[in-house]
């Protein structure tokens, strides 16, 4: 890929307008509950820290939760850093590192759908009721 395509390279997200019923009960994949709810907990964590955490700091809350980032077969999630970089991937979070003289260091942040009124909306309420 040269160096234009890689200024050139865009993406999407597209957000769903459906009532919550009807995106329950048409376009929900039951058999990926466990993902979402990996994804509320990130996603709530990087909210708490004011939108931006080290990737060592996010682990450190993670194993609190028995999440291991050196867990390669955990039982709903499989590789554990693959799941996180899912997140990533799904525009959930947002990925960058930061190189400085005492080393480099990974940060997530919130991205995209994480930061959409109706998710970052509901993450609030959630946080705040088990807060």
């Amino acid at each position: 890929m040269s160096c234009e395509d890689v200024a050139e390279a865009r993406s999407y997200i597209l957000i769903s307008q459906l009532p919550a019923d009807l995106y329950k009960k048409y376009v929900e994949d039951v058999t990926m509950t466990h993902l979402t709810g990996l994804a509320f907990v990130v996603i709530s964590i990087v909210h708490l820290t004011g939108g931006k955490i080290s990737e060592e700091n996010l682990w450190h809350h993670l194993k609190r939760l028995g999440l291991h980032d050196s867990d390669e077969n955990h039982p709903d999630f499989g590789n554990m850093k693959q799941a996180l970089e899912t997140l990533v991937q799904q525009r959930y979070l947002q990925k960058d590192k930061i190189v400085s003289p005492e080393g480099s260091t990974v940060f997530y942040e919130l991205a995209e759908r994480s930061l959409d009124g109706n998710v970052n909306g509901k993450i609030k309420e959630y946080i705040s009721q088990v807060l």
